[in-house]
């Protein structure tokens, strides 16, 4: 009898602080969050505690790696999240439905984290994160708008710093504003690019003259070559002569093996070119990007290796 008691009186207790306790909501649409209003007036009587925003209020930086809602709200915070509108947001929706399966949040509706509806070759930012979380070493990196990048970027890098776009590919779509008046110019022009649907990060400025590829076939390293920045005149101010040697075989260090696998694997494809910088003020040894379906003959031209035997070799077995 005494048992029956406490237990009905333990029942009436949860039942009582549930009650009181607000689930926490978050609603995300692609576009202006004002779309979402009607959702906050049939709130009536609802025990939720309910947040709505826009897909670009989304960013992440590479040193919490966490993702982060405009206002420095943490999405680790709601228990469930709606995706209204997807849209134009594709890649930003994947960052996030893959960041709430890691982190044990519910995702409405669920076919965003049933499926793979953006994969991670296809998005520096999806590639950038995976490497964060899996500590590989990479310049610290912000992802969000424009209007994000262009608020927080000066505070966190100071100028200059570089940013590019998602889905940017040899060395396109990469831009370095020198001072607040070129990121401001910058910014009215990538905000109408991102209107029809480009995404964009930044990243601090590495100190570099040369810019290190590896290439990668099922875990075995190839090769490597290393050939000058698009920055080095501002780095070092010097000029290369015509007739000096622009591209040249790299000769592969510890340092440089193991980086390069650590991102080969955090990223998870089979074949991969790993771009490396050594920054030359830091020392620091760093991965600005992992290539899926690389171009190899560079790399075949000067590292004397024959990538498509090799490659046949791999998928032989």
């Amino acid at each position: 009898m005494v048992f029956w008691l406490a237990q009905k009186l333990i029942k009436k207790i949860l039942e009582k602080l549930n009650g009181t306790k607000m689930k926490k909501i978050l609603i995300l649409t692609s576009g202006k969050k004002s779309k979402l209003r009607s959702f906050k007036l049939s709130l009536r009587d609802l025990k939720i505690d309910l947040t709505t925003a826009s897909f670009d209020d989304i960013y992440f930086d590479s040193n919490s790696r966490d993702l982060m809602l405009k206002g420095e709200i943490k999405l680790t915070d709601f228990k469930v999240i709606y995706f209204r509108l997807v849209g134009k947001s594709l890649e930003t929706a994947s960052l996030v439905a893959e960041y709430a399966k890691k982190k044990w949040i519910k995702i409405i509706d669920k076919i965003y984290t049933k499926s793979q509806v953006f994969p991670i070759t296809q998005s520096k930012a999806l590639e950038m994160k995976a490497l964060a979380d899996a500590k590989v070493s990479i310049p610290k990196t912000f992802f969000g708008s424009v209007a994000e990048i262009t608020k927080k970027g000066p505070t966190m890098f100071n100028f200059p710093f570089v940013i590019k776009s998602t889905s940017g590919r040899k060395g396109r779509e990469v831009y370095s504003p020198q001072n607040i008046k070129e990121l401001r110019e910058l910014s009215k022009v990538l905000s109408d690019e991102e209107k029809s649907g480009k995404s964009f990060f930044a990243q601090e400025f590495i100190n570099c003259t040369k810019r290190i590829r590896v290439l990668i076939v099922g875990g075995k390293i190839l090769g490597a070559i290393s050939q000058g920045t698009k920055w080095r005149k501002r780095v070092s101010g010097y000029v290369p002569d015509e007739n000096e040697k622009k591209i040249e075989k790299f000769g592969m260090s510890k340092i440089i093996e193991k980086l390069s696998l650590a991102a080969f694997y955090a990223v998870g494809i089979d074949i991969a070119g790993i771009d490396i910088l050594i920054d030359e003020v830091t020392g620091k040894y760093l991965v600005i990007e992992v290539n899926a379906a690389p171009s190899w003959k560079l790399i075949k031209k000067y590292c004397k290796i024959n990538v498509e035997y090799e490659i046949l070799k791999f998928v032989s077995k």
